[in-house]
């Protein structure tokens, strides 16, 4: 046995329990108080804060009592000098002149002073412009008048005439004459600004660490704040549960991150009372900085302490147990007793370890005893241990040797095991046999598994031809033979056949043949070995794939492709023919609404029934979705092709039953025929799919025969299509704007944008059908609406005053589902306020989706847009629309007008208007042409005009010339 010649290199001492454990303890400690010393100061100094913050609030909110108080008494004041002016001029009301007013309105201070009789005329006055002003019904001093009150006080008010605010008083003598005198607004508020909420609060927000204040009223509407934008601004009575606590009467804190300041505030709510009763909230956020600021310097100093007091502890340790016990481990791992027996550790008089090293250096003295007879032995027992490794090593030779020879017969035993099993595995998954033809006497061998696969019994060996005749058929037993022979006369390198066979049921099943040969020394075929598989499944599977490749699952009817060969064979045959396309009509509600699987259900009853009429001309197939194929062979006479389509259609004529449930069910049928309309597949399919949108363009459940017009329709669409995209990615669209004329006053109140092409003479009602065809309504109608807010910029820059712009909206448009958002966004981009957007709309768009239209209409009244109705008239059901649509106008369409603008038609124009009116609905007559016409619908009280009469469309600079324009001076003018 050996011994280690390493050197003991471990620690003597734990240095972890010695030294670094205590100082852990040390480091935590002091750590721990200074971490506490941070919260205990934190929380003292927050409670600090918040109580302050609660004195200030109560300082507050008693100061806002107060000047409520002051408010109150200013009214009174007010009040009593308004009706002191106006008792002063009833006493002298023999003497009055305008002179005297002025002298009045000067002495006391008073802004307005107006003199009127019984009817409310105003006789005298200090405003000479006032002068014969009388009250309409509806003002306050009109019902003044006619009321038994003597004395009325108005709150402040715009002044009718100028629109200046002003506070008014009236006061009638015993004659039914009165007297008004008004200050103005801004006199009042002088006087009130000190007291006022507003001043309080911006007094409030001059106080040391005050962020924002504001004052709420019990609706939770800005009354006053710190900062002025903020007034008028509403919160949210869901979200702010703080000032519903504050509304109930008590004091709330919160505290949260403020982004304007980068720090925290403390947010304190408290109810502001006026007589015992809460009026409002008061809301102040204090700024949190300062007292963070000064929890952090505590932090640090507390840090900093405990940080030199653990430096001082670690240099004890260093001096005093660090640098000892390193030492001690540096003279301990020296010691190798068998290099140097005699090495012994050093003494360090008054060291730490002194005497731990007396007892090590003693023990070293007694090891070297052990040492020096342990040597001597170890000598003797390594002589004995030669020996024995030789004897050893010669064995071990040996057993290797017989050990290899034993390891490559055991290999080639397990190989032979393996190509055994695999064979069999490979034969039985396969579901297949051996098979070997011997040249020599023309007999075959066949495996056990052969019997399986036919289910009959053969000898070991049997003559072929015997074997052939008694499984295959007649064709098969010469295909067989076939390929035998051409491989035996090479003439192909395998045998390679698909053949049928007789099972012991008489049931055919289908083999796999396959062979090559096997050849003597002299290249002579001898034998021909191969297998046999079963293939019977994978035929099945075939023709199981073949089926669903041309058939229909769900309808089990054939599918497109089955048609397509189909139609392309029929064509071939020159003979003539149609082809039907059958779609269902509003088959997309059915699964929306009762689900997809219902709608299945559907389609198969309608495959079922289309089953039931078909005959040996008739094909049938499945396009996909709602949509059939029908082809009709042989068959030229249009009356015998009509019938057919008659036939389909009269399938839909009843209810149908499914599932209990009675339905109704439409289609429309579109019908080509060959060869006469096409003799191509492709244009066929196309011609009847452009009949069939026809029937559904004119009321679907019905049939139509391709037309060449129906060609000519498509290309004009086409070339449209071609020009919209061009004038969308070019430029090519501009908008004219008709102007819409008040009745009374002949001026213009706005305008209708009305769209155009720039490069094409197309009319707008060809070419926006054709873009609500194709999608493009949707940019089109983008484009209208930021061209048209674009121009009131425009007006708005040149100084003009801002008129509104009404824009048409298709009910293709639904479909832009972020048009709102990006019509607010506009607006916002552009700075122009939503009351200068009008959007006009038709009852078509209300056809579909009437509660999603709806939705949307809410959406734009929500956003602040006007909705006017336009064309209205021309439907059936437009009275019934306006009980329910969130509708401001109604556009009367010209062909309305024209009717109803005669003489004996006119009453029912009246009433059509008067309807509207009691619904709160204004009118606008359009297409309006000659003078009668605007006179008549005067009488009517029809609010607005447009037509030829008074402007056609125009240019936007040529909208700029009659933008003032008073049209009925200049057709007065005229006359």
């Amino acid at each position: 046995m050996k011994k280690s010649k390493k050197p003991i290199k471990e620690n003597v001492v734990n240095q972890f329990k010695l030294i670094y454990l205590p100082l852990l303890i040390v480091l935590f400690t002091t750590f721990t108080m200074s971490i506490s010393s941070f919260y205990i100061s934190r929380n003292l100094l927050l409670a600090q804060m918040k109580q302050d913050g609660v004195n200030l609030v109560k300082q507050v909110t008693n100061q806002i009592e107060g000047s409520d108080i002051a408010l109150d008494v200013i009214n009174e004041i007010l009040e009593e000098k308004i009706k002191i002016a106006e008792e002063m001029i009833i006493k002298n009301e023999k003497n009055l002149s305008d002179e005297f007013l002025m002298e009045i309105s000067k002495d006391l201070h008073i802004d307005e002073l107006n003199w009127m009789n019984e009817k409310g005329e105003i006789l005298y006055t200090t405003i000479e412009a006032y002068r014969g002003w009388i009250p309409f019904e509806g003002h306050a001093l009109h019902d003044f008048i006619h009321s038994k009150d003597r004395e009325l006080i108005e709150a402040i008010r715009p002044d009718v005439k100028s629109g200046i605010p002003k506070k008014y008083g009236a006061m009638k003598n015993s004659a039914g004459y009165l007297v008004q005198a008004g200050i103005l607004a801004e006199n009042v508020q002088k006087l009130t600004k000190t007291f006022s909420y507003q001043t309080s609060i911006e007094a409030l927000m001059k106080k040391e660490n005050i962020v924002y204040a504001t004052l709420v009223d019990k609706n939770l509407k800005v009354i006053a704040d710190g900062d002025r934008e903020e007034i008028r601004m509403c919160y949210d009575t869901n979200k702010e549960k703080e000032l519903k606590e504050a509304l109930k009467g008590k004091i709330s804190m919160i505290e949260w991150c403020y982004d304007k300041i980068d720090a925290k505030v403390l947010e304190i709510l408290a109810p502001v009372n006026k007589n015992g009763e809460i009026i409002g909230v008061l809301v102040i956020g204090l700024s949190m900085k300062r007292v963070h600021d000064a929890v952090y310097r505590i932090f640090i100093i507390s840090f900093m302490i405990a940080l030199i007091m653990f430096l001082l502890f670690l240099w004890v340790q260093n001096r005093n147990i660090i640098k000892p016990v390193n030492r001690l481990n540096q003279k301990i791992n020296q010691i190798d007793v068998e290099k140097d027996i005699t090495y012994r550790l050093q003494l360090v008089e008054k060291g730490t370890f002194f005497g731990l090293t007396i007892s090590m250096n003693n023990l070293l003295d007694k090891m070297a005893s052990y040492l020096f007879q342990l040597k001597e032995n170890q000598e003797e027992l390594e002589a004995s241990n030669e020996e024995l490794v030789a004897a050893y090593e010669q064995l071990t030779a040996s057993e290797e040797e017989l050990r290899a020879q034993y390891d490559e017969i055991q290999s080639y035993t397990e190989k032979l095991e393996n190509l055994k099993q695999r064979y069999a595995i490979a034969i039985k998954g396969t579901n297949s046999a051996v098979w070997e033809v011997d040249i020599s006497d023309q007999t075959v061998y066949f495996s056990h598994e052969f019997k399986e696969i036919v289910g009959r019994t053969f000898s070991e060996k049997v003559e072929i031809d015997q074997i052939v005749k008694a499984l295959f058929t007649i064709e098969d037993q010469q295909n067989l033979m076939e390929a035998f022979l051409a491989y035996k006369n090479g003439d192909s390198e395998e045998i390679y056949t698909q053949v049928r066979i007789k099972n012991q049921d008489d049931r055919l099943k289908w083999l796999l043949v396959r062979g090559k040969g096997i050849y003597d020394e002299q290249q002579n075929l001898k034998k021909i070995s191969g297998i046999l598989l079963d293939i019977t499944e994978l035929k099945e599977q075939e023709a199981y794939i073949k089926k669903l490749a041309y058939n229909d699952s769900l309808t089990e009817l054939p599918n497109r492709r089955s048609f397509l060969e189909k139609l392309e064979k029929a064509l071939h045959k020159d003979q003539s023919g149609a082809v039907m396309l059958l779609d269902l009509d509003n088959f997309k509600e059915i699964n929306d609404t009762l689900g997809h699987t219902y709608g299945d259900k559907v389609l198969k009853k309608v495959a079922r029934g289309l089953k039931h009429i078909r005959d040996e001309k008739m094909f049938l197939s499945r396009l996909g979705g709602d949509e059939f194929l029908v082809l009709i062979e042989g068959e030229e006479d249009i009356i015998e092709i009509e019938n057919y389509a008659k036939k389909i259609i009269q399938i839909f004529k009843d209810k149908c039953m499914i599932e209990s449930d009675e339905i109704y069910i439409s289609a429309s049928l579109g019908v080509t025929r060959y060869p006469s309309d096409s003799n191509e597949v492709s244009q066929l399919i196309m011609n009847a799919d452009m009949a069939m949108y026809k029937v559904k363009d004119i009321g679907k459940n019905n049939y139509m025969f391709f037309n060449k017009e129906m060609i000519e329709n498509l290309k004009e669409q086409i070339h449209i299509g071609k020009i919209l995209r061009e004038a969308i990615t070019e430029d090519g669209f501009k908008l004219v704007y008709q102007p819409q004329v008040c009745t009374y006053t002949g001026k213009i109140i706005g305008f209708e944008a009305l769209i155009r092409l720039k490069n094409h003479n197309i009319s707008p009602d060809v070419f926006i059908e054709a873009a609500e065809e194709n999608g493009m309504i949707i940019e089109i109608g983008r484009w209208v609406t930021k061209e048209a807010i674009s121009q009131i910029v425009t007006w708005k820059n040149k100084g003009l005053p801002v008129k509104p712009i009404a824009i048409n909206f298709s009910a293709k448009q639904l479909k832009d589902t972020n048009y709102i958002a990006f019509l607010e966004n506009t607006l916002k981009e552009k700075n122009v306020e939503v009351k200068y957007i009008e959007i006009e709309i038709t009852e078509s768009i209300f056809l579909d989706e009437k509660e999603e239209t709806i939705v949307f209409l809410n959406r734009l009244k929500k956003l602040g847009i006007k909705i006017a109705l336009d064309d209205f008239g021309t439907g059936y059901s437009s009275l019934s629309y306006l009980t329910f649509l969130p509708v401001d106008k109604i556009k009367l369409d010209k062909s309305l007008c024209d009717k109803f603008l005669e003489i004996e038609n006119i009453a029912v124009m009246d009433n059509i208007i008067s309807l509207a009116h009691s619904l709160n609905l204004e009118v606008t007559a359009e297409g309006i042409e000659d003078m009668e016409q605007y006179k008549r619908l005067k009488v009517a009280k029809c609010n607005y005009i447009q037509g030829y009469l008074f402007s056609k469309p125009v240019e936007a600079l040529e909208s700029e010339k009659i933008y003032g324009d008073n049209f009925l001076e200049k057709i007065n003018d005229k006359a």
